[in-house]
């Protein structure tokens, strides 16, 4: 079944995580938070739940969310996952048929993106102590067959056939078109592609916008975890810095890059800390990785346009920027604390 607004409530009475008493006092609730995957809130009196399930039924969005349930299901249950464990949210239940996972839903804690402090050093700090203990940590698992291995495709985009994409937005076909004409983008993913590096477990998609902040403001989760896999922690260094900086690339008047530059600092002496690494010598590679990063970032502003739109423009443009001019790049970005 796919779940709906409506039907889901005969799926919670049925499986024990409502009754018709909650729903008759009005402590039943339901909202769509749809976004890759079907979502859910739903409030059962004092219990909230988030419920997921692939919007296609097809056997790589089955796939991914079955990997999402079995790294939930292994940090509650596996202590070498104890890194994991301290980011994720509760895992209640998986149904394999159903491909439906049920999830505690944190309320009360602060999406980084939409913050109004999105900026503040302090939180940035702990975000980036929070991913480098995650690296730090998971390189030790004894057994890292969970996670798939590969480069992430962005490195790869530019090797793409167009006539795989023909279900896709004409948009994302221009998108394609313009990576492909630029030689520069082809030379700058190869060499990152080359230099690439299995070392850890890395999220695949640590994103501001998947980081909540505890109301204590001293605590960091992390959600959406079907696109974990076995890499380069730059991956997810470069994805969570871009998040930041691609506020001043698609709005520059709004959000100057002087005000992003702290918290750009701060998630890299965060994370440096707690992975003993030094955030100057980190900067250049994360750089070029989150400008790889931004490739994505176009790609998903695109997903039902009919052209290019001028976010995707900027991104594209600011992404061979970064890879053509890299001194000006890391000046630019990162300030004088890059000098």
């Amino acid at each position: 079944m796919f779940l709906t607004e409506a039907n889901i409530l005969h799926y919670f009475l049925d499986h024990h995580y409502a009754d018709l008493e909650s729903v008759v006092s009005g402590a039943y609730q339901v909202r769509n938070l749809s976004r890759r995957n079907r979502n859910f809130r739903v409030t059962c009196g004092a219990h909230e739940y988030l419920v997921k399930q692939p919007k296609k039924w097809d056997a790589e969005s089955r796939r991914t969310l079955e990997q999402e349930a079995a790294i939930y299901w292994h940090a509650k249950t596996d202590p070498g996952f104890q890194a994991v464990r301290n980011l994720v949210p509760e895992s209640y239940a998986y149904d394999p048929p159903q491909s439906i996972l049920i999830l505690e839903y944190l309320a009360e804690q602060s999406n980084l993106r939409s913050m109004a402090d999105r900026f503040a050093p302090e939180v940035a700090r702990l975000a980036g102590a929070a991913m480098g203990a995650f690296h730090r940590d998971m390189r030790a698992v004894p057994d890292s067959s969970l996670f798939p291995r590969g480069e992430p495709w962005y490195l790869l985009v530019h090797q793409t056939d167009p006539g795989e994409m023909k279900d896709e937005s004409a948009g994302r076909h221009e998108w394609l078109r313009v990576i492909q004409k630029h030689s520069e983008f082809a030379r700058a993913l190869d060499s990152l592609a080359d230099e690439w590096r299995e070392e850890t477990a890395v999220h695949g998609d640590w994103k501001l916008e998947n980081c909540l902040l505890s109301p204590a403001r001293d605590r960091i989760h992390v959600i959406d975890w079907e696109l974990a896999n076995w890499g380069d922690p730059f991956e997810d260094i470069g994805t969570m810095l871009q998040s930041y900086w691609n506020f001043w690339v698609c709005r520059p008047s709004q959000f100057p890059i002087e005000k992003i530059q702290p918290a750009l600092w701060a998630f890299l002496e965060g994370y440096a800390t707690e992975d003993h690494r030094d955030p100057a010598e980190m900067a250049p590679r994360a750089l070029r990785f989150g400008a790889a990063r931004m490739l994505q970032s176009a790609y998903e502003v695109l997903d039902k346009a009919e052209k290019m739109a001028a976010d995707a423009v900027c991104l594209l443009q600011a992404s061979l920027n970064i890879f053509t001019r890299a001194e000006w790049a890391l000046r630019e970005i990162f300030g004088t604390a890059g000098d």
